[in-house]
């Protein structure tokens, strides 16, 4: 039976050489039918599905292999590799953690397990881990720009700028060096350098997404609204939006609507597509008929919104239509027609029942102004690290002489235990189902808090006041140093002074609060 099974595996790998992969995984799978537990067969099997770019089979694979072979460097990096192709990062990186073991000074599998490491969040372990195999081989530019990365995401950006730099030394073509140098240069303010290296790297690489779409965060960041709009078009052409499927009709501003039917759509979050239907009023006079498609919780919020025909949700089927337009497309599309923000507010409106329900579970008592709050965004959105803030982190607001309510919809494990200690705060979170039960309720306050999250928006398109806390180098809408905002009349900005300083930010809303309440 062994000879048997000695003449299978060296066809396997006479076909798999040849590179004839089915033909090899059947001699294999033949072995693997007499002995489900033949180590040399399993392994063989994962190299071919690894080869034929399945690296869940081939992780499948490895993993039984693995149980009846002996652990080896090799062995252990290549099960590593396919795990982490996989998604399978914390496995990946047990895997490779026991490749290094075997083979300290095993240059691939550093490098591969900072990667893991990275993925799972842990930049700390995975610094260390390019430290150790820059040690290796200094001149290594990858290396160094993977370090850059790390030390990016651990805030050290001294640091990380110095890597980058390394890293363009070493490999001057490098255009993703050069935009992460300018990513870091603008978190400490040096923005006329950070678009530098932005040109630098485009000269480079003309489509690079990072370097086009950060110049154009950059440009309306600083207020360059012409140069940012423009710029920020590419992020369909080189894939930095996920592709809309409407096809090439695109609408920018030409050729004329009348008689036509135009498509606006939702692109990004729920805070921009509230931000951003404020210039379909400017498409009133163009003889079309606008349909606009929304996120399902923004739906019936905008189902009366002026000037559009009819309003769709993104599970809906899309009517026939002549043009589309983004909705973040339209400063662009409108530039010739103006380029001020259209900032009358309200633009947007709380349905009257909702609101007479909002009013009856306040109750009657208005000697104390009525503050909603909102401490935390969405935990995937890139930024939310800094713009989110822990809930026992704002305890000096609440203790004002006011009645708060958490308008916050879902809160976080840590959140949930600081709760109970906050008497003062009301939850409802329950009851909002949508952004149109989220209107009415902040229609009925005397104000809103928050961090930069889609209330920030709805609250401003609602004409209310609103204080926003913004992070040290913000969202590029806030602009920079002001503290009001372009986009809302009733918005004030509490801006962190240095990066990561919240409390003096907090401290500030506190004091003004405190000044609030003494008002109403």
């Amino acid at each position: 039976m062994d000879q048997h099974f000695t003449a299978q595996l060296e066809a396997a790998q006479r076909h798999f050489d040849a590179g004839q992969l089915d033909a090899a995984a059947q001699w294999l799978q033949e072995v693997i039918d007499a002995d489900p537990q033949h180590g040399d067969a399993l392994e063989g099997l994962a190299y071919i599905a690894a080869r034929k770019q399945s690296p869940a089979a081939a992780a499948g694979y490895f993993d039984r292999a693995l149980a009846v072979l002996p652990a080896q460097a090799e062995r252990c990096h290549a099960a590593g590799l396919v795990h982490q192709a996989a998604g399978n990062h914390a496995r990946a990186v047990a895997l490779l953690e026991q490749a290094i073991g075997l083979a300290p000074r095993q240059l691939p599998s550093l490098h591969a397990a900072a990667m893991s490491l990275s993925a799972l969040g842990e930049h700390g372990r995975a610094l260390e881990m390019l430290k150790r195999a820059a040690a290796l081989s200094p001149g290594s530019w990858e290396i160094h720009y993977n370090m850059g990365r790390a030390l990016g995401l651990l805030d050290q950006y001294d640091a990380e700028m110095a890597a980058y730099r390394r890293a363009i030394e070493l490999k001057p073509d490098c255009a993703d060096a050069y935009t992460n140098l300018g990513v870091a240069l603008g978190e400490s303010h040096r923005f006329e350098e950070a678009l530098r290296m932005f040109k630098k790297a485009i000269q480079i690489a003309p489509n690079n997404p990072g370097a086009r779409a950060n110049r154009a965060g950059t440009n309306l960041l600083l207020g360059e609204f012409e140069h940012g709009w423009r710029e920020y078009e590419c992020r369909w052409q080189i894939g930095i939006q996920r592709p809309h499927g409407l096809g090439d009709n695109l609408w920018l501003g030409a050729p004329p609507l009348a008689g036509k039917t135009l498509l606006l759509h939702c692109e990004q979050g729920f805070g921009d597509t509230l931000q951003f239907v404020r210039y379909i009023p400017l498409l009133a006079d163009t003889g079309a008929r606008i349909v606009l498609r929304v996120q399902e919780p923004l739906r019936a919020l905008l189902a009366d919104f002026p000037g559009v025909s009819a309003v769709i949700g993104q599970s809906e089927a899309v009517p026939a239509f002549d043009y589309h337009c983004p909705l973040l497309s339209l400063p662009y599309a409108l530039w010739k027609v103006t380029t001020a923000i259209p900032a009358a507010t309200p633009y947007l409106h709380a349905d009257a029942a909702r609101r007479a329900r909002w009013a009856a579970w306040l109750g009657e008592d208005t000697r104390r102004p009525r503050v909603g709050v909102v401490w935390s965004g969405s935990p995937t959105h890139l930024n939310d690290r800094k713009r989110s803030i822990p809930l026992r982190d704002l305890a000096p607001l609440f203790e004002a002489d006011a009645t708060f309510v958490s308008l916050q919809k879902d809160v976080r494990a840590p959140d949930l235990d600081a709760l109970p200690a906050l008497p003062a705060m009301r939850d409802p979170s329950a009851q909002l189902e949508t952004f149109w039960d989220t209107a009415a309720l902040i229609a009925e306050l005397d104000l809103v808090i928050c961090v930069d999250t889609a209330v920030a928006h709805l609250a401003g398109a609602l004409g209310k006041p609103v204080w926003i806390l913004v992070p040290f180098t913000p969202d590029w809408r806030w602009q920079l140093a002001r503290t009001d905002s372009p986009w809302y009349p009733t918005a004030r900005l509490f801006r962190q002074p240095a990066r990561d300083d919240w409390r003096t930010a907090i401290m500030a809303v506190s004091t003004a609060l405190q000044d609030f309440t003494c008002t109403i």
